[in-house]
Parts: C-alpha cells; structure tokens; sequence
C-alpha cells in the first residue's frame, strides 16, 4: 500500500449517482482510483471535513483568446467572435508563436485553478494552433479533446472529388493528425460537398464532429435562406457527435436532436453575455436530451463551472416557473458526468468510482460562502467558487492545493 495515496476524513459524492459517504476516504494508485470507503482509514493525508466532488469537465472552450478578456464587451456574436473578421480573429492574427503558447499556458493555469481537468476545445489555427495548444497541455496532467475549427476558403459548389483534392480538405487531413475531430462554427458557409468531404475524413479516422447550432437568430436565418433548413436540420445529415449552444432552435429543432439523442453543450453565461438569449433548458430536460455545460470563450467568460451550474439551475426553475424543475444533484452531474459522456470518455472520468480515474476537487465545507448549509449539493451548485477549493487532482495528480495537514 505504500505506492497509494489516502485521502481522509472527507465526505464523497461517490458514483453515478453522486450517492453521498460521510466520514470516508478515497484510495489512488497509479492515477485510479483503488478504493472508496467509510469508517477508520489507514494513515493518509487528512483533509479535515472536506467535501470531494468529480473533477469538472468543461465541454465547450475556446482557450487562445484569453489574452483578450473583456476586450468584445458589449459587441454581438457577429462582431466579437464570428470568422474571419470578428474581434477575436483579429486578436488571434496578432499574435507570436510564443504568445499563443503563453495564451495556451494561461488558459490551462485557470481551468486547473477552476477545477477543470478535463475540456472539449475548439482551437483555431490549423496544425499549427493544435500543436501550440499540444505543447502547452504536455505541461499540465489534465485531458483536452481538441476540435479544431475550420473556416472555408471558398463557397463555390464544386464536385465532391474536386474539393477532397482541394486546399481546405488539405488542411483537415493535416490538421486531422493532431486534433481529436472537427469543430466548425456557422455552417450557412459550408456547402453540401464540404460538409461531407469533413464527415469523410473524421470517420476514416474514427474522429468527432462537433457543431455550433442555433447558437443566434442570424445564423438560423441565415441557413435557412440559402439551404432552406434550419442549422439544426442540415447538420444532422452529416452525423454530429457533439453540438453546442441550441441557444435559438426553430420549428422541429427540438424534436430532431431528442431523436437523435446527440450531446447539446449549453454555454449559457456567454450566450447571455452576447444578448444571443438562453437556450430552451426545461424543454432540452423534458425531451430527455443529454446535455453538458461548458464556459466557451475565456475572453468573455471565466471558466468557472461553479457559476455554470448556479445559471443553469436558477434559469431552469424561472423557464419552468416551477422550483422543484431539477435538484441541485442533477446539475452537479451535468456538470461532470454529463460532460464526460458528451466527450466519449464518461466508462474512466466524471463519477468517483474503484478503477476509474483519480479527477477530483476537494471543497472546504468551513468556509464562509458553505459553512451552515443544510444541502451538499445545493450548496456547491449555487454557494460554493473556487475560493472554496483546497485540492484539485487530474489523474491522481495534485495540480493544485492549499496547505492541508498530512498525519
């Protein structure tokens, strides 16, 4: 047992279900998770009361613009974040190698300092931006899926064996050896061909396609006056693993992604931050659609989940004008497991169970934003910050801590 590291005298939000064990201890061997237990535990680091929740897993992120924070205040989605001219894009083309791979280092230091181990990137660049952010993740024990996200040089309808030879099917297959999949934004500028040639090239290699939806009423109008179908519609013929936002569904919208029961990131601080409004929450939740939450651009939103969780549950009960909509233990799993599932790495991450992976945040129950609650789970999803952690562990690494007593 000498090679396993034990954390005591802590309260766990153990399993799928977030089953609540109090005066227990959790056992790391080698990165997993060996053993979670109630009762005397042998000598081990002693966290004094704390509580232990599921690492976070942020499943909508763009990391390279944290350099820029705040700096589209007040701008629409078309003009702070939307290619090629967005203020972001313009930002990003300003910058060195070595700043981009100092953006990269900062992003990662703070989804750590939030409690994020694991994120779903979308990163912009090509090749070259996926291997910065590689270079910069090598440095840190946390998990990233990286999209990478793909503008098209040409709308021009061009026969299928044309554009597979083309420059930008090019740069996919390039880029395709350093990203987990594709992440692509407006698809009003994909043609038919494009968007198959991509669906191509990710099942060749067993890699994910993730999609930003209904994300503004401009994009959907936009879809459905040159292609004549929504956002929703038209991407689902080409077989999307992930989509994100479904901030402004239309018509059958809805019913199509329940049908498909395709993951929907929510990412509600920054749609609201945009004026691009609030995705249907309680519809998404009654339709049984899985769902996940994520932080999306660092330059308007702080990767904080805590704040995630605490809109997301409070904007559910207000759109269902009924208090009782969804528990506070609902949202933590969303949060975690949710994310997990939405990202195809849920059977080793986002629940603490023997033979998964260590990813775990340790929570100071005694502070003043959590001492006196009567609820665990609704006190992390509407009280706690990440003030309130003093332990974060990605794959059985301590990445992060206050100072805690060892006996």
């Amino acid at each position: 047992m000498s090679d396993t590291i034990i954390y005591k005298n802590v309260t766990i939000l153990a399993g799928k279900d977030l089953r609540l064990l109090s005066k227990a201890y959790i056992a790391v061997k080698n990165g997993v998770i060996e053993d979670l237990g109630t009762g005397p535990a042998p000598s081990g680091i002693d966290l004094n009361g704390a509580v232990i929740i599921p690492a976070f897993v942020n499943a909508h992120v763009h990391l390279a613009d944290v350099g820029f924070k705040n700096g589209a205040e007040g701008f629409s989605t078309e003009e702070a974040v939307s290619p090629p001219y967005g203020l972001k894009y313009q930002y990003l083309s300003t910058l060195s190698k070595f700043n981009l791979r100092k953006n990269f280092s900062d992003a990662l230091e703070e989804l750590c300092r939030n409690g994020n181990v694991v994120f779903g990137a979308f990163c912009e660049g090509g090749a070259k931006g996926i291997l910065s952010l590689r270079q910069a993740l090598s440095r840190f024990p946390l998990q990233g899926i990286i999209f990478a996200e793909f503008f098209p040089l040409s709308q021009e309808s061009q026969p299928f064996q044309k554009v597979v030879k083309s420059k930008f099917c090019h740069e996919i297959n390039v880029t395709l050896k350093y990203a987990d999949g594709v992440g692509i934004g407006d698809i009003a500028y994909f043609t038919d061909i494009q968007l198959r040639a991509i669906r191509t090239a990710l099942k060749s290699r067993e890699k994910k396609f993730a999609i930003h939806v209904a994300e503004t009423v401009t994009a959907q109008y936009n879809c459905l006056q040159k292609w004549g179908k929504s956002e929703v519609e038209r991407i689902l013929e080409y077989g999307p693993d992930l989509l994100v936002h479904f901030t402004n569904p239309v018509a059958n919208d809805l019913d199509l992604v329940a049908k498909a029961g395709i993951p929907v990131v929510c990412c509600i601080r920054t749609n609201c931050i945009l004026g691009d409004g609030i995705p249907p929450l309680i519809d998404l939740i009654k339709k049984e659609v899985p769902l996940a939450l994520g932080t999306d651009n660092l330059m308007l939103t702080s990767p904080n989940m805590f704040r995630e969780m605490d809109w997301f549950s409070r904007l559910v009960r207000g759109q269902s004008h009924c208090a009782n909509a969804i528990s506070a233990r609902e949202v933590l799993s969303i949060a975690t497991l949710g994310g997990a599932r939405a990202l195809g790495l849920d059977k080793n991450l986002g629940s603490l169970e023997p033979g998964k992976v260590a990813s775990f945040i340790a929570l100071d129950i005694k502070t003043i934003n959590l001492r006196n609650t009567k609820n665990v789970y609704a006190a992390i999803v509407h009280r706690a910050e990440p003030e309130d952690i003093i332990l974060v562990v990605s794959y059985g690494k301590e990445v992060w801590h206050k100072d805690y007593e060892k006996r």
